[in-house]
């Protein structure tokens, strides 16, 4: 069971958190807008008093479809073989721990 004074800790460091988070998501969203207004000057270097913004344009650009692949190579090898060749290729993603914090209802 947790003490007055940790549960007292926690809860001042979650509401920091909160705090923190909502400031951020406020600048991203001016940021973001800000974003879209040099994007709108074109492709090109565009001076600021204390900045210089690059905008570039990047072409379309392909990519295999690894679900289109899989259904693909399980029509043609059948579900054993695929199965097989699948846990062959595998490759491993480390785990790790996650925080997600959401403003309370009032």
């Amino acid at each position: 069971m947790a003490t007055v004074f940790s549960r007292a800790h926690n809860l001042c460091n979650i509401d920091q958190l909160g705090e923190i988070k909502a400031q951020i998501a406020d600048l991203t969203s001016v940021a973001d807008k800000l974003a879209a207004d040099i994007k709108d000057l074109g492709a090109g270097s565009h001076d600021g008093d204390l900045f210089t913004a690059t905008v570039c344009v990047i072409d379309d650009r392909y990519s295999t479809d690894p679900k289109a692949v899989e259904a693909k190579l399980r029509e043609l090898m059948g579900e054993e073989a695929f199965a097989s060749f699948a846990k062959a290729n595998q490759k491993k993603t480390s785990g790790y721990t996650s925080l997600k914090l959401a403003a309370r209802k009032a």
